[in-house]
Formats: C-alpha cells, structure tokens, sequence
C-alpha cells in the first residue's frame, strides 16, 4: 500500500506488526539522502497499550506452551528470512521486500555505509541462528530444559527454579546498528513477548524483523512493533513489566532512576594503555574506533594513556590507521565512513569538536583543511583523531580522543563506559573489572567480534527471569 508525496511520487506506507493493528491514521515522512522513503504509520497510545495487554496475556500464554526448541527453530527461520534467503516450507508466504531494498532504505535513511549495514544484518540473523548459545549463557544450569521446565537442583539437596518475572518486555529502539535487535528478539527465545517503539530514523529493521518471526511461526500475540514518536516509547517503557531504552544522554535520562528499564547509552568505550602498543594491538584500537561506522555503543570513543605510554606516539599512530578509511559512495560495500541525512547535524558536530581544546592529528598528518566533506550523495565527517588533555564526549562517526591519565585516577575518571580495554596495566585491569560502571573489560586489545554469548551491560535473563525456592512433593 503506498501513498502520494506532493509531487505526485508514490511512497510506501511502512506500518506495524501487531496483531491489534488493522488502520492507522496518522503516518509521518522518512527523509533519505536522495528524497523521501517512505510513509510510517504512527501508532495511537492507546493501540500501543492494547498491544501491550495483548502480548502480557494471550502473547505471554502462547509462548509458554511453545517447547524451547520450537522457538529456536523458529528465531532460526526468522533470521534467514530477514536475510532473503531460502525459508523452510513451515514459513508462510512471503511479505518482506528484498534483502537489497530493505538495506538500501537504512542506508538512505540513517546516512550507514551498505557493507556495514550488510554486516549488522547477517549479525544479526547469526544472533537469531546461534540464540541457543545465548540461552545456554544465560542459564543457571548451562541447559535449556530450565526455559521448559524451570526445576532444578544445586547440590542435589536445594530446590530451585528459573521462572519468569515478567510477562513483556518493552524497548525503545535505536538506529545506529541493525545488530541491537538481536538482544530483544532473544527474549522470545525465552518465551517472553516484545514491543518495540523503532527509531524514526530506521523502522525498517524492527518491521523487518517482526515480519520474519511471524512468518517463521511466532505467534502473532507476542511480537508488537508499534511506530511513534518519543513519547510513545516512553509509554511503552513505562507500562511494559520490563523495558530497555537505547540512546543517547537526553533519550535515556528520563529512565535513569526507574529499576524497570535498562538504558543503554552513550557507550563511551574507552582504551587504557601502560605501554606503548604494539602494531598489531593498534591495529585492533583503530578497529574499534571505525567499526560499524563509529556508531555502536562498543566503539571505542576515548584512549587514555598512562605510565610509560606516550599519547603523542598513540595518536600518531592512530591517524595513520584512521587516515586509511574508505570514503567513498554510500551505496558502495566497501565504504567506511558513514554520511548524515541532515547536514545541519554534521555541520553541528563538526563545530563542536573545532571547539574542543586540542590537536586534530589526522588533519595534521592528512593534510586537511576541513572535517566536514560534502560528496555528492550525503555530508560526512571525515575520521579524526584529537589529542587533547580533556576526555572527549561520543559523536556518531568515526572519532577518538587521546588523552593522558595518572594511574592513581583510573578508572575513576572515567565516570563509566561500555567497554573497556586494557594494555600493559593489569593492576588497573584488575580495578577495572571490579567497578561497577564498566560493563565489558578486554585484555590485550580490542576484541576482533561482539560473542552473543557475552552480556550487554547485563544478561537479558538477569531482568527476565529470576531464581526462586521450589522444592515439589
């Protein structure tokens, strides 16, 4: 179904999934960098909390009575769905658009290279095809008779059980990386249903995605994907029993002190060096400042030398690297650097770090004039590595501040930070690993891939599902 622009263009109209939502006033433009996309439907607060009750009770009841192994069979199908490839004769008739359509939309829309959004798709589907690993990283046990049967014993004399303690979860979606989606749908795995509110800026995903369980057999009760705008999502994070809210400062400070909700955001990842790295261990930190685009909460956005490590010499060292950055058509697999649909945000971003006190190596060492680069097909911010005396904030490209820290103060200073790496200080690795305000500590370098069985910040399970006493007849 599609609708007219003001020049006469049809667009397609991108709508729900969700069993409840059969008409939808209301829709709302996506912007690409070549024009409009797309209409989407906004989703009326009170549909969204209809739905919300429909996945708490029928959604709830109809996962439960699903063997676990079904509905890994099923997340399974579900990935290779999303992908465009081959479904099993169990799917039902096809309603996705093609793989190609589908990622030329989020590169349009979200300014995302088209080999990194290829990339974070097939991660993405790898994540619903190898749920079972997750599942058996989560488990009290190691197994997956717990999701099915929750019984079981400790040092066979303590009865226990993992039963759920909520009967929905809610999120509130971002748009840097199709990858993120992984971690609700494995909710579903564990028998508890989702509703999600997806970014404006990239719903394709999450419809996408609903599609592909359904037709891969989930029942219709248990996936809601409901378009709106904030406030939506806010509603849904407030009146689902469990809710994850990603973004950045001002999307995820309303929730900071609610226990209900999960925020994830800004990553600020961080690097800790007590010597000075080797080629290879640099290789691995120029990766992480580029990966996905510098748009995932696991790149990394700050380097903090100490002891006998000389920032000038990492910093250094880094440009060259970073230097090396494809920048090149959008529509281009080989691609690296991402574009910004809204110029007036690139041009914002770029002034705000012109303003920063400090040395921008990579336009020294590139011979540069300026950050902001204006192609043909969308405004980017070319790679940069600032060495500066102040720790940087995160900004959605490809960027690294280097700073300098006496060892005293780290990780203190740090406030906090998706994930941290440490090289060459294993004292400070140790006070690493015991704060709290780091969720995910690498020793060595940065890690060549995210494992789906690692937590993200927390276990899924961990506000899922809870450990009770239960000791039967």
């Amino acid at each position: 179904m599609t609708a007219s622009d003001a020049d006469g263009d049809d667009l397609p109209v991108i709508r729900p999934v969700s069993s409840r939502e059969r008409e939808t006033l209301r829709t709302t433009r996506i912007a690409g960098i070549d024009g409009p996309l797309a209409e989407l439907a906004r989703v009326p607060r009170i549909r969204a909390h209809d739905a919300i009750e429909t996945a708490r009770g029928e959604g709830f009841e109809a996962l439960q009575r699903m063997p676990v192994a079904e509905l890994l069979d099923r997340l399974a199908t579900a990935g290779a769905l999303f992908l465009g490839e081959g479904a099993p004769a169990s799917a039902t008739a096809g309603s996705l658009p093609p793989f190609e359509t589908y990622r030329r939309r989020v590169t349009e829309s979200t300014g995302l290279p088209a080999g990194l959004v290829e990339t974070s798709a097939h991660w993405l589907a790898f994540g619903l095809r190898h749920a079972a690993e997750s599942l058996r990283a989560q488990s009290p046990t190691g197994r997956l008779d717990v999701y099915d049967e929750p019984a079981y014993e400790r040092e066979r004399t303590v009865g226990l059980a993992f039963a759920p303690r909520v009967r929905i979860l809610g999120a509130m979606m971002p748009a840097n990386d199709p990858t993120v989606y992984a971690w609700p749908a494995l909710a579903i795995a564990m028998k508890i249903p989702i509703a999600l509110r997806p970014s404006d800026r990239d719903p394709f995903t999450a419809v996408r995605l609903g599609r592909a369980l359904l037709e891969a057999g989930v029942p219709e009760s248990a996936v809601h994907v409901l378009p709106g705008d904030r406030s939506l999502g806010e509603t849904i994070c407030q009146e689902a029993d469990h809710a994850m809210a990603f973004g950045g400062e001002e999307a995820v400070a309303g929730f900071e002190d609610d226990p209900s909700v999960e925020t994830y955001g800004p990553g600020e990842s961080v690097a800790i060096l007590g010597r000075k790295p080797t080629a290879r261990e640099l290789d691995t930190l120029a990766r992480g400042v580029c990966r996905a685009g510098g748009r995932a909460c696991f790149n990394l956005t700050r380097i903090v030398a100490t002891g006998d490590c000389d920032p000038d010499v990492v910093a250094n060292g880094l440009a060259e690297r970073l230097l090396e950055a494809d920048v090149g058509p959008l529509h281009d697999e080989h691609t690296d650097v991402p574009g910004f649909p809204d110029r007036e945000t690139a041009v914002r971003i770029d002034g705000a770090i012109t303003a920063r006190e400090g040395v921008d190596v990579t336009a020294e060492m590139g011979d540069r004039s300026s950050r902001l680069f204006d192609p043909e097909d969308a405004p980017r911010l070319l790679p940069t590595v600032l060495r500066t005396d102040k720790l940087v904030p995160e900004f959605p490209f490809p960027f690294v501040g280097v700073t300098r820290r006496d060892r005293e103060e780290l990780p203190k200073c740090l406030r906090g930070a998706y994930l941290a790496v440490v090289i060459g200080e294993e004292t400070i690795e140790r006070r690493v690993v015991r704060s709290p305000a780091i969720r995910k500590v690498y020793a060595g370098g940065y890690p060549a891939s995210v494992d789906l069985r690692e937590t993200h910040e927390t276990y899924l399970a961990s506000f899922l599902y809870s450990t009770t006493t239960y000791d039967p007849a």
